[in-house]
């Protein structure tokens, strides 16, 4: 029976030279239960927690020694570390290794504690090889700021200041030293690629922390635990990358997870060996101890902060759909309560999905110098634009000069009628809104919501599916004579930044925009309604390509009738060297029928359709995918309880710096 050796390391409590962290403990238990509760029986899962005092180097070290060291040829090692990350300066004969000139590095409870030194990403690399050397599976996870290579060769916010020098070698691994069978040094330990690493940001980057998975988590493990549970069985490494890499994208824009090796074979295998359950096995309602409970939890993908408790489970099957509430999401397991119906509780029911939380989008409003009469006219336009005059259902007003605070939209107010709405990078998203076509506060408003939405869209998912990974999309590169959409030629592969990158191309002189097959797959054994939307970088909603439409169980459809599909710029944007847009492809897929049309967007500059705070006309699975701003009850006539799942791919599309980079 293959075995998963994890050895988990979490970092709260630091001594004197580091600032305590939040997360790190709950981290830990986070994966010790995905790993106690989402792995097949057919594989048995040995862990070893190391947290705050017990997280010492001499003890990391050991751990991988003593303990991922017993994995064999069919067994899977996971080290997962979430604490602080810090970098050092290169030693001088190594700088050619380190274009940066520096090295990454793990900080352990007592590093920079007299003289223990952190644990370098070149120790890393020996403690690796070692495991790798039986044949195991071995596996990285940081959440760690500066974690981007902390695996290369040797690796609040979770960041240490740097030390001014680097350590004395005498006080590292004596393996990091290449020797002459006399005991003369004659270089360092450069190390081999034989494991995967997942890491939460870039080695320049910083890694979050956040209260969106319940307790204060970080928001790389959250959102790779999340993915996971959203995959399905078989899920590979890059496609797990590229669902995380989009969760963290909708939240924050400084943080961006890697992948390494980005390409290859490590990276297409299935995570942790393929061992994974299917989410959606064995989901079961029940009466226990007194209560109606779900057999997911947070382990499971199920979000944790529902504060107007609107992630509701329904009876698969039922129409109208029999739901239930949720109360309390722990880690294996969920209380609820059933919502106008009474079940038998000498009965167990099969649970689907029915509704998920969407978070409202975070918009500082003002700051210094700006127009503070035009700024108390948009707070209190925000506090009245929702149903019935009540608050915007999609945006929650916040103190732009709280510190630490990363608003995910801001509000500039640069003059008296002037309003200009920036990203949380500061990056302007439109010019001034003014009083030339009307009034600027209402359409500041009406542009914030429409963003707010659109952002919406783009994160929505479902946390725990039976399909997913039943339905799989991919870009398949045009050749010249191409006339419909070739079934068996190899798809792209996502760059190690998780999107699909497509090349303008240099023809005669002028830049052709890429073209592509976008071809769609159904792996399951029934039929199932899919519909691709396009999210564009213009905050336009559109499924233009693939309308819904029914996809045979094992049959593969293509978008636009099997025709070629152009990734141009948008209008505005001349096809120059350097010229990006950015899409996201969202797959929708469901057992029922539904309709794509409540899901259309306009480009965000284009007319404004009249406002309205009558309830949404939403119909089908739809009404069921976190969109009760409005109407929150189930009641008669609710839509029947079927499973559905979505999966998201990015697509950039570039115009290359030099002409001999034009493909794609």
């Amino acid at each position: 029976m293959p075995v998963i050796y994890a050895l988990l390391v979490g970092v709260n409590a630091y001594r004197d030279v580091a600032t305590p962290l939040s997360g790190c403990r709950n981290d830990v238990s986070a994966v010790a239960a995905f790993l106690s509760n989402r792995i097949d029986s057919d594989t048995s899962v040995v862990i070893k927690e190391l947290c705050d005092e017990q997280a010492t180097r001499a003890a990391v070290i050991d751990g991988f020694r003593s303990h991922l060291g017993r994995a064999g040829k069919r067994d899977t090692a996971l080290f997962w570390f979430s604490g602080h990350g810090s970098f050092a300066p290169v030693w001088e004969p190594l700088s050619y290794l380190e274009p940066s000139g520096h090295m990454q590095t793990l900080m352990c409870v007592d590093s920079r504690h007299g003289p223990v030194p952190d644990l370098y990403d070149k120790e890393i690399a020996v403690l690796t090889d070692e495991v790798a050397a039986s044949g195991a599976h071995v596996v990285l996870v940081f959440d760690s700021c500066h974690s981007g290579g902390a695996n290369r060769d040797a690796l609040a916010t979770r960041w240490t200041p740097p030390p001014a020098q680097p350590p004395p070698t005498d006080l590292l691994l004596p393996e990091l030293i290449i020797r002459t069978p006399e005991g003369d040094p004659t270089g360092f330990y450069v190390g081999g690629a034989d494991h995967v690493a997942l890491a939460a940001c870039r080695s320049d980057e910083s890694a979050t922390e956040t209260l969106r998975y319940g307790p204060v988590h970080g928001l790389f493990t959250g959102a790779l635990l999340a993915a996971a549970g959203q995959l399905g069985p078989g899920a590979t490494y890059r496609e797990l990358h590229t669902a995380t890499r989009c969760e963290v994208e909708n939240l924050v824009t400084r943080q961006v997870p890697q992948l390494d090796p980005a390409n290859g074979t490590f990276a297409d295998q299935p995570f942790l060996g393929g061992t994974i359950r299917p989410p959606g096995a064995g989901m079961t309602m029940r009466w226990v101890r007194g209560n109606w409970e779900v057999d997911a939890g947070a382990c499971h993908g199920l979000p944790t902060v529902d504060p107007d408790r609107s992630l509701r489970l329904a009876v698969h099957g039922t129409d109208p759909a029999r739901e239930a509430g949720v109360t309390q999401v722990l880690t294996e397991r969920s209380l609820v309560i059933p919502i106008g119906w009474q079940p038998d509780p000498a009965r167990q029911y099969p649970i689907v999905v029915s509704s998920v939380p969407l978070p409202q989008t975070t918009v500082a409003v003002g700051g210094v110098p700006d127009d503070p009469a035009t700024v108390d006219r948009l707070l209190s336009a925000l506090d009245t634009a929702g149903p019935a005059g009540g608050p915007s259902a999609y945006l929650r007003a916040v103190d732009p000069l709280t510190p630490g605070l990363e608003p995910q939209l801001r509000v500039r107010v640069p003059g008296p009628g002037r309003i200009r709405i920036l990203g949380d990078d500061g990056v302007p998203i439109t010019g001034d809104i003014d009083d030339s076509d009307g009034d600027p506060v209402e359409r500041a408003v009406q542009a914030l919501e429409h963003i707010a939405r659109w952002r919406q869209l783009r994160s929505l998912t479902n946390p725990l599916s039976g399909l997913a990974g039943a339905v799989s999309m991919e870009l398949v590169p045009t050749r010249p004579g191409d006339v419909v959409v070739p079934m068996h030629r190899p798809g792209l592969p996502a760059a190690p930044d998780g999107a699909v990158r497509l090349r303008y191309r240099l023809v005669q002189g002028r830049w052709s925009a890429p073209t592509v097959f976008v071809r769609i797959h159904n792996a399951s054994d029934r039929p199932l309604y899919c519909t691709l939307l396009d999210l564009t970088d213009r905050f336009r909603v559109h499924s233009d390509l693939f309308s819904v439409q029914v996809i045979a169980a094992g049959g593969t459809a293509a978008a636009l009738r099997g025709a070629p599909v152009g990734f141009t710029l948008p209008d505005n944007r001349k096809p120059v060297p350097g010229a990006t847009a950015r899409d996201w492809l969202k797959l929708l897929v469901a057992e029922e029928q539904f309709s794509a049309v409540p899901f259309a967007m306009p480009r965000l500059h284009d007319p404004w359709p009249a406002t309205s705070r009558a309830p949404m006309a939403l119909l089908g699975v739809i009404d069921r995918l976190g969109h009760r701003v409005v109407r929150r009850d189930a009641g008669p006539g609710a839509a029947a309880a079927h499973d559905w799942a979505v999966t998201t791919l990015p697509v950039v599309t570039e115009v290359p710096q030099t002409a001999k980079h034009g493909h794609h």
